[in-house]
């Protein structure tokens, strides 16, 4: 089973993901900060990483180049409603495998994970 870290400060987005990813056999872990979302990764090991990019005590675009310094082959999906061309190249530059602008279709988010 997949583990998934989900770092997203919307609580109520943040539940609805790990609902959708957990029913459809994954493991999550919520994360609503950048520290919190530190924490966990330095003491667990995770399969993936979904990330937003605007969170309460930091830059998304700042801890993937962290997660990515420290961990080069943990994929990293950015999810997040700066959904500009430039945010997205900037995500991408910063380390992320893919990137989803909100709003977004669980499907796709799924197959992505998938892919």
């Amino acid at each position: 089973m997949s583990k998934i870290l989900v770092v997203e400060d919307d609580l109520a987005l943040s539940a609805g993901l790990c609902f959708v990813l957990d029913d459809s056999g994954y493991l999550t872990v919520p994360a609503y900060t950048c520290q919190t979302a530190r924490r966990l990764l330095k003491s667990d090991p995770f399969d993936l990483v979904i990330l937003d990019v605007n969170l309460p005590d930091g830059s998304g675009f700042d801890l993937c180049r962290e997660f990515k310094a420290a961990a080069p082959e943990l994929p990293v999906i950015f999810l997040t409603a700066m959904g500009t061309t430039a945010d997205k190249v900037k995500g991408l530059k910063a380390g992320a495998d893919d990137y989803i602008a909100k709003p977004f279709e669980v499907e796709e988010l799924l197959a992505r994970i998938e892919s």
